[in-house]
């Protein structure tokens, strides 16, 4: 096979400035650089780098004692959020985009964070990229003929940064809904960690083993191995069972980890991605700066759980959602690679050469290293995603024909589609489905539709 060339991304225009910020976040910037350039004019050096910083804002300015943990952030100004010793918070400042907040935790301080985040298990998570081998989507206007070569992982993103925000989006929505921090302490730990036993090499290996790497059935496991369960128990009221039905999405509680869970990995992914490749979630974020302040609108009810309080805003995001499995998550050319590391592992994992309890306790570089060792010549410093093809068809016949034509099957999926959220709830009763025009339902509803159907993938 010839040679192939990286191709630079020359087609790729870069996101517009302020891509994920809030839109008047930037305003308030250039009034910052023009102060500062004023002063620096005067000969006030340190007024003007004060005004390059940003306006100094102290983390004790931004409490509040209903979650005195969690220290939200306004997105609408140009600000230096320092400590307590006047250190500014820098990489620590959990960036949420799309919206209008965000957030600051102190999770070397005496409280639930560190006990969450100072632990092994957790510690595990930055280092299992969040979207693994997932690669970028293919603009609609570049042909054919133009050819990428990928080294991955291509989004650096981990679960540690998703888990923490589910953590603290539950925890705020929680608070801000009247429950106490005794209520709150339990769930809180239990969203935190509700990917706490996902795999080493992500969704990719937990495909080698469906049941048995399921995150959510080993969640239990890993708690007690860590010794967590006791540890939690004693200082938060953690009870094991309890926690373990709502990482399983059961009940109230369960329902709510399902929402902060989507909306943290939407965000993330969308920002990510949308940085990266213009396509409809770019266009889409652009054009909805704030979707996600969707989590600002939940309300309790005694009769119903929860409920949203804004129908236009949720829709909005569960069509950004949607986009991102139609244009990315559910992408053929995006998820050629994602089952790479599975034709590696599966063998080895069948054997027990690789086993569950070292996935369940092992980062995505010891799976590299191991698999470096047992399988030398076949880890790749590069992939290029043309040597794989993929053909979709609607029915099992159709594949069944083609499979009988063609040589070198790689794999083949079965994609049903993915949940809409249509029948969440909206305040003052009802479903989201009947609080909106139909139109919008078929619209929602017919992304899904063009993402099932049966894929294989075949080597050229």
């Amino acid at each position: 096979m010839a040679e192939r060339k990286q191709v630079i991304d020359f087609r790729s225009p870069p996101a517009p400035p302020g891509f994920g910020y809030h839109p008047d976040f930037y305003e308030d910037f250039r009034n910052c650089q023009q102060r500062a350039h004023d002063c620096f004019a005067n000969g006030q050096a340190d007024e003007a780098i004060e005004c390059l910083e940003g306006k100094q804002i102290t983390v004790k300015e931004l409490s509040n004692p209903l979650h005195p943990d969690v220290f939200v952030i306004p997105r609408n100004k140009y600000v230096n959020v320092v400590d307590p010793w006047g250190e500014s918070i820098g990489f620590e400042r959990m960036v949420f985009p799309f919206s209008s907040t965000d957030f600051y935790v102190d999770i070397d301080g005496e409280g639930i964070y560190k006990d969450l985040c100072r632990s092994a298990a957790f510690i595990r998570l930055g280092g299992i990229s969040q979207l693994g081998y997932l690669v970028p989507p293919k603009p609609k206007e570049w042909d054919e003929s133009i050819e990428i070569v990928y080294t991955t992982p291509q989004f650096h993103h981990t679960r540690w940064i998703h888990s923490l925000l589910v953590t603290i989006l539950t925890d705020l929505i929680m608070a801000r809904n009247g429950f106490p921090f005794k209520r709150r302490a339990p769930v809180i730990l239990a969203t935190g960690g509700h990917d706490i036993a996902i795999p080493a090499g992500g969704d990719s290996v937990k495909r080698v083993d469906p049941v048995g790497l399921d995150e959510e059935k080993n969640f239990s496991w890993v708690l007690k191995h860590h010794g967590l369960d006791k540890v939690w128990g004693r200082k938060f009221g953690f009870n094991l069972f309890k926690a373990q039905k709502i990482v399983e999405n059961v009940g109230t509680f369960g329902r709510l980890l399902d929402f902060t869970d989507k909306i943290a990995y939407t965000a993330l992914d969308c920002y990510f991605l949308g940085l990266m490749r213009p396509g409809e979630i770019r266009d889409f974020c652009i054009k909805h700066p704030l979707v996600m302040d969707v989590w600002q609108d939940i309300m309790f009810s005694d009769k119903e759980g929860f409920v949203f309080s804004d129908a236009g805003r949720l829709f909005d995001f569960l069509l950004l959602r949607a986009y991102e499995f139609q244009e990315f998550l559910y992408n053929p050319y995006s998820r050629a690679l994602d089952l790479y590391l599975k034709g590696l592992v599966k063998p080895l994992y069948e054997k027990g050469e690789i086993t569950k309890e070292q996935l369940l306790t092992h980062d995505d570089m010891w799976l590299e290293h191991f698999l470096g060792e047992c399988c030398p010549g076949k880890i790749k410093a590069y992939i290029e995603p043309e040597e794989l093809k993929c053909r979709k068809f609607e029915t099992k016949t159709e594949e069944e024909k083609f499979l009988a034509e063609v040589d070198r099957v790689d794999h083949m999926e079965h994609l049903t589609g993915f949940s809409s959220g249509l029948d969440w709830r909206i305040s003052g009763g009802g479903s989201l489905r009947e609080a909106i025009s139909k139109e919008k339902v078929e619209l929602l509803e017919g992304i899904i539709a063009s993402t099932r159907g049966y894929y294989v993938y075949y080597r050229v």
